[in-house]
């Protein structure tokens, strides 16, 4: 735009329409002050620009200059798009529903018949008001049928509607809101148009136009895969989905952003016309992230409910979300395949989950440095690159480098067996062992016993009736935090006051008689304090979804019951197993009914305890003359 030569032809213009010369003159103070921030700024003309300078108006002029100067500024733009100013910009004491184009005003006529009944007079004319001012701002766009009315052109309102001065710019979307609404009740006009006016959603629904250039490239990619999941599907899954939620426990402020979530998720899809695709979902949410303050992490995991949802119909109480990739995910497929195998052998070797996962850390490491070491294959292995690595690897302690050592050393068994390398014995570069080491065993003092049984006596609240419940299953039981968790209904006998199970650790089976003050503390719990759950398992998280603990919980119990255990190096809740072990022996237990109790079949784990027999102990003491021990002479 030619900016003075395009000022004055808009002056010419009004003087041959007859404006009168105060108009004019607003005119000429508006160009001239625009003008003068254009040069002061060195720039040229544009919609930036302008809107900028909307900005440093409003802080300087009344509001009622800037909504004319405003004014003035479309028919400077009207001038140079198009020659000519239109009548329903020129004659600013027209309002707005009288500028409307004929087809539209019909049809707004009509809803405003069918609100005469509901609205007062009052009410009705804020309604006509408010309704022909957006949709004079849709007949900017062009719009001159309702059923012209697309995605672009409410968007376009509602952004100018957010960076206008008036005081009741969202109360024009509530008034559209519902005008669109009756629109599409009526098959006018698409009703998921009425969606987008909610100023609390429409910040999330996002036009794909709007993303960085590689991400719009990834979601139309993407786009032909998405259709197999059409977006009406996702529509129809969120009622079914929020059902989900409320029977896993999850209650109020979840379940109304679940909701609001998945709206505007469907919304995204269904405007850009994509269908439901994993990666296309957080792609939009990666864009939409940057509107949700410090709530994009509860919309992450509602968005990862959802897909498991997805997939299995229904929510995994126990299932844990993971975000960012590891170590092992950004391996190559070369590493990939036979560390897959090699894991997949150790959990048929009945391995723990926590037995595997250090097994993966080690050998996702060691693959890192293969590739980082411009290796493509398994067959380029040798001792020096095994060596190298040994040189540059480092551990706190020699106990985590042996260990380190172990699981490497497997996993080249395994490259070895399997055939993905041709040198034999390469395993023998790792050293693995550590000299034994004897520690001196803890167990909880008389005095902490005591604390122990003053809680279950003074403490009711749910979260403490599970801590008192699983500490005692240790300490009069000796159970393992493993076991405590997997505790079912089914273990437990109440008629013969027992307790059988496998151990999580050992897969020994073992039956135990159950104390009065342990099944008291369960039922306790059970009564007053678990969750209402279908669940198997005797304890649940308190905090939907209700599903099983995980052994931390049982440390952070006897943390809460006795705080100063917290700040111990290994002061967790196994120290209630050695302490249930430690009185066995001091009421006189013998070895075998210890080691029966915590389903061991090797006496060397008991041994350790005895020192705690005192009484025991000094029956076994020997004279200094039986240990061959001399007095010596008498003193001179």
């Amino acid at each position: 735009m030619d900016y003075q030569k395009t000022v004055n032809h808009v002056v010419s213009f009004l003087k041959e329409k007859g404006m009168c010369s105060s108009s004019r003159k607003s005119h000429q103070e508006c160009y001239a002050a625009l003008g003068e921030y254009l040069q002061t700024t060195g720039q040229q003309y544009n919609e930036a620009v302008r809107d900028a300078w909307f900005s440093v108006i409003k802080s300087r002029y009344s509001s009622n200059r800037c909504v004319f100067w405003e004014q003035y500024v479309f028919q400077l733009e009207e001038m140079a798009s198009t020659g000519s100013i239109s009548d329903r910009r020129l004659y600013q004491n027209k309002s707005a529903y009288e500028k409307l184009p004929l087809s539209i005003k019909i049809e707004l006529d009509r809803y405003l018949s069918e609100c005469k009944n509901q609205y007062t007079v009052r009410t009705l004319d804020t309604t006509k008001i408010e309704c022909s001012m957006f949709l004079l701002a849709l007949s900017d766009c062009g719009i001159t049928k309702i059923d012209e009315i697309d995605f672009q052109c409410i968007c376009k309102f509602i952004e100018a509607n957010q960076r206008s001065n008036r005081n009741n710019k969202f109360t024009v979307c509530q008034y559209a809101s519902r005008l669109l609404a009756f629109w599409g009740s009526v098959g006018l006009c698409d009703s998921n148009f009425t969606y987008l006016l909610d100023n609390q959603l429409f910040p999330h629904i996002r036009n794909i136009i709007c993303f960085p250039e590689k991400a719009r490239e990834q979601v139309e990619s993407l786009r032909e895969e998405s259709l197999d999941f059409p977006f009406s599907d996702v529509r129809d899954s969120i009622p079914d989905f929020i059902k989900a939620l409320e029977n896993h426990g999850y209650v109020g402020t979840t379940l109304k952003l679940a909701l609001h979530a998945l709206t505007a998720l469907y919304l995204f899809l269904y405007f850009n016309e994509l269908g439901f695709h994993p990666e296309i979902m957080w792609l939009w949410f990666e864009e939409v992230k940057k509107t949700l303050g410090s709530s994009w992490q509860h919309w992450r995991r509602i968005l990862s409910c959802y897909l498991e949802y997805t997939e299995i119909g229904d929510i995994l109480p126990d299932g844990k979300y993971k975000y960012a990739p590891t170590q092992y995910d950004l391996l190559p497929e070369w590493c990939k395949t036979p560390l897959s195998a090699f894991l997949e052998q150790k959990r048929n070797e009945r391995r723990a989950v926590g037995s595997i996962r250090p097994y993966r850390c080690s050998c996702s490491i060691f693959c890192r440095y293969l590739v980082l070491s411009g290796m493509d294959n398994f067959s380029q292995l040798s001792i020096k690159t095994i060596n190298q690595f040994v040189s540059q690897d480092s551990h706190s302690t020699f106990r985590g480098v042996a260990t380190r050592f172990v699981h490497l050393r497997g996993f080249l068994h395994f490259l070895e067996d399997h055939g993905y390398t041709e040198k034999h014995g390469l395993y023998n570069c790792f050293m693995a062992g550590s000299a034994p080491v004897e520690k001196i065993v803890d167990v909880l003092t008389p005095d902490q016993i005591s604390r122990i049984e003053l809680f279950r006596k003074t403490h009711h609240s749910p979260i403490e009736l599970r801590d008192i419940a699983i500490v005692l299953l240790g300490l009069k039981m000796g159970f393992r935090a493993s076991d405590v968790t997997h505790l079912c209904f089914s273990n437990i006998d109440w008629r013969k006051h027992e307790i059988s199970i496998v151990m999580q650790k050992t897969k020994v089976a073992i039956k135990l008689p159950m104390p009065v003050d342990v099944g008291n503390a369960i039922y306790s719990y059970l009564k007053d304090g678990r969750p209402c759950s279908k669940d198997k398992h005797i304890f649940l998280r308190t905090k939907a979804p209700h599903g099983l603990l995980t052994s931390k919980i049982c440390s952070k119990a006897l943390w809460r019951i006795l705080p100063e255990r917290e700040k111990i190096k290994g002061g967790g809740f196994h120290v209630t197993r050695r302490t249930f072990a430690t009185n066995l022996l001091r009421n006189k237990a013998e070895i075998d009914t210890v080691m029966d109790s915590l389903g061991h079949t090797d006496p060397t784990s008991v041994m350790k305890y005895l020192l705690f027999d005192e009484s025991r102990i000094q029956e076994c003491s020997l004279s200094l003359e039986e240990a061959g021990i001399s007095m010596g002479g008498a003193l001179a």
